[in-house]
């Protein structure tokens, strides 16, 4: 979704705009909030065709004989304006991406999901034709991926416009390249004419590219009206299918009705979807929440103070999802301070130490002498240490290469008992781990070996030899991502994707710098040029989704790569400042840019609805989509200390001379709600912060610090 530009309205009919969602050959589409809350999409037509009054007839009657259709795979009209100075037409929202932007990002439909998208095109094709109506405009980016399956929008304005200065103009209603021939011989279009288009967006599914290919419009047509349509990469399952529906003759393409009758076609609903299109729906409908919640807001604000009632809750059409969220701030009482627990000091003071909580206590890596250390989380009792080339965690086992090598083991992180063991190669040293994410736990050794074991058995899955694998990044969908060379290494070297369930490349790139959000954050990487430029790559296919420049007032890359986190839909990129850019199409929606950025970026955190950035010893907070500076608060923290948000508090540390200890903020109103004296002396070294449920725990050189929320 697109910020609404200034020449945009804010109201139309008794619904308030959120934001611009696109536009065809119609109009102009947006996103509104009903007054009770809930989500619909609003097309507005063009001006042309709106002092049109044969246009506003037809459009009158379209609407009406819309209002008849229904279906599990239409998005149903709800509300509509034909009569208004501007016409439009209101239908529930449906939060999921285009089929074109889907294939765009993640590539084709494997034939799986092919046959679950081809049976619900066919059943809400069937539901408006039976209202009388023809969709003739049905291309991928008028069918939206949803949670529950497929959904066709647009449907019952096209034929309003035909007939107008519109079409008289050598323009066309519908979409070369998904239109069917009949339409460019001047011929009566029937049903027939959404089953061609059918085929059209079911060879673009299988192969993510048009049949009649792309370029100029008077190209697409010819090759529409002379040539045979690319199939090449259609399952051979559907392709005799897709091949009759696109026939040139519409008597030989098969009716509508037979469309949903495809063999083998798993049931439409939750898990349908990729992880990566679904872990996307669920990030951009909790975006949606927060800005359906602030709508009732702001209008039931306006109606308090003309003496109205307030509003009930929230709900997203089409996804089904309630929420209670129209409660305000007003009488929220203050988070309470976390208590402190114990202090335990590390047994090899100077290591470079990194602190995780499973689920039965702290466990503590110690990176240079290679000790593993676990501890009780609520009374800081040493469980038990080992001697271990490497290790990760999870929250309910231990991985590692213990000393003696030979053997990958996950322990219980409480007794240290064994759950299984698995053999490595003889020599193989455990250079860095990854995961466990989606059950896969990969295991480099920084020569060009790469190991896949499965994390719940231990069993070794595939094995990657390559010196293009010497460094591993991270997993992001579903590609564990591995380089040659190092981290912060300027020059270009080779960036690879490997198959987490078969250690196949699916993908070799050059890159430069590169940073990966964590697992849960979509299935985009960043990579950054000279010219402070910001690549977003799509993890599943290695492709550029889209490139944009960041201001020269950010610096440049000097030693370091600067942090990206994914949230809200939203790329955040700190760079001496903070840049929220859109994760869709990486234009800028809003900057923080301090007045006089020191010489580091500074740390920032995205945590739901805000943002919170250090600048020049204060602690700003700013929300999340907007950018709107919310609260500031003075702090003794360097301006590269951590932060992390735990108990309603947005908690940090300072280290130096000057105000040394723990600090929490209400994550709200910025009030100081907490305290803590230093735990350590040390004043060169940085600290670490992590929690999980009720536990935070601080960790610096050999003092580890626990504390637990109410």
């Amino acid at each position: 979704m697109a910020a609404l530009e200034p020449g945009d309205p804010r109201q139309v009919g008794r619904y308030r705009l959120l934001g611009r969602l696109g536009q065809g050959g119609m109009g102009r589409v947006y996103l509104a909030a009903s007054p009770a809350g809930r989500a619909v999409a609003i097309k507005t037509v063009w001006p042309e065709l709106a002092g049109d009054p044969a246009f506003r007839a037809r459009f009158r009657a379209e609407v009406e004989a819309a209002r008849q259709v229904s279906g599990a795979f239409t998005s149903p009209v709800v509300d509509a304006g034909p009569d208004a100075a501007v016409p439009w037409l209101a239908t529930a929202y449906v939060n999921g991406p285009s089929l074109k932007d889907a294939v765009g990002r993640y590539g084709p439909l494997p034939e799986r999901m092919l046959r679950t998208l081809g049976a619900g095109l066919g059943e809400a094709l069937v539901a408006v034709h039976r209202a009388g109506l023809l969709h003739r405009d049905l291309t991928p980016a008028n069918v939206l991926l949803a949670a529950d399956g497929p959904k066709i929008i647009d449907f019952g304005i096209s034929r309003a416009a035909d007939g107008t200065g519109l079409t008289a103009e050598g323009q066309f209603v519908g979409t070369p390249g998904y239109m069917a021939p009949e339409r460019f011989r001047g011929e009566e279009p029937g049903p027939a004419l959404d089953v061609f288009a059918f085929g059209a967006v079911m060879a673009f599914a299988a192969t993510g590219r048009p049949p009649f290919g792309g370029g100029p419009v008077q190209s697409k047509i010819y090759r529409t009206l002379h040539d045979r349509p690319d199939l090449d990469g259609v399952p051979p399952s559907l392709a005799a299918m897709v091949a009759a529906c696109l026939s040139a003759d519409p008597a030989r393409r098969p009716p509508a009705a037979l469309l949903p009758r495809l063999p083998g076609v798993p049931q439409a609903g939750p898990g349908w979807l990729p992880g990566a299109i679904d872990r996307e729906i669920r990030e951009h409908e909790r975006t949606l929440v927060m800005d359906l919640r602030d709508a009732v807001r702001r209008r039931t604000r306006r109606r308090l103070l003309a003496g109205g009632a307030g509003v009930a809750g929230l709900a997203l059409a089409g996804g089904g999802t309630a929420a209670a969220l129209a409660a305000t701030d007003r009488g929220r009482q203050v988070p309470p301070p976390p208590r402190f627990l114990w202090q335990a000091e590390l047994p090899q003071a100077g290591d470079i130490a990194v602190p995780f909580i499973t689920a039965h206590g702290v466990f503590v890596l110690e990176l240079f002498s290679r000790m593993a250390v676990s501890y009780d989380a609520t009374t800081g009792r040493k469980l038990w240490s080992e001697k271990v080339r490497n290790a990760t965690v999870d929250k309910d086992s231990v991985y590692v290469q213990l000393s003696r090598g030979g053997e990958l083991v996950a322990m219980d992180p409480a007794s240290r008992a064994h759950r299984w063991t698995a053999a490595l190669p003889s020599g193989y040293d455990v250079h860095a781990f990854y995961g466990p994410t989606g059950g896969l736990l990969a295991l480099g050794d920084g020569d060009g070996t790469v190991l896949g074991h499965d994390a719940r058995t231990g069993r070794h899955l595939w094995t990657y030899r390559g010196r293009d694998a010497t460094d591993l990044r991270g997993i992001q969908g579903g590609s564990l991502i591995a380089a040659s060379g190092k981290e912060g290494d300027h020059g270009e070297g080779t960036l690879l994707g490997i198959d987490i369930a078969t250690g196949a490349v699916r993908w070799s790139r050059t890159y430069g710098d590169t940073r990966l959000p964590r697992p849960d954050g979509g299935d985009l990487l960043f990579g950054f040029r000279a010219e402070h430029t910001l690549d977003a790559i799509s993890a599943v296919t290695g492709r550029t989704v889209w490139s944009a420049g960041f201001p020269a007032a950010a610096g440049d890359l000097g030693e370091s790569t600067p942090a990206v986190t994914v949230a809200n839909g939203t790329a955040y990129l700190g760079a001496r400042g903070l840049y929220a850019l859109d994760l869709a199409t990486g234009r800028r929606k809003w900057a923080y840019e301090p007045p006089a950025p020191g010489g580091d970026d500074p740390t920032f955190l995205v945590e739901g609805e805000r943002a919170y950035v250090f600048d020049d010893h204060k602690l700003v907070a700013l929300d999340a989509r907007t950018g709107h500076r919310l609260w500031s608060a003075a702090t003794p923290a360097d301006d590269t200390a951590p932060l992390i948000v735990a108990g309603g508090l947005v908690c940090t540390v300072a280290a130096g001379v000057t105000g040394p200890g723990f600090y929490g903020w209400d994550a709200v109103t910025g009030k100081l709600v907490w305290r803590h004296p230093p735990a350590s002396s040390n004043t060169d070294d940085q600290w670490v912060l992590t929690s999980t449920g009720p536990f935070l725990v601080a960790l610096q050189t050999a003092a580890l610090v626990a504390f637990r929320f109410a």
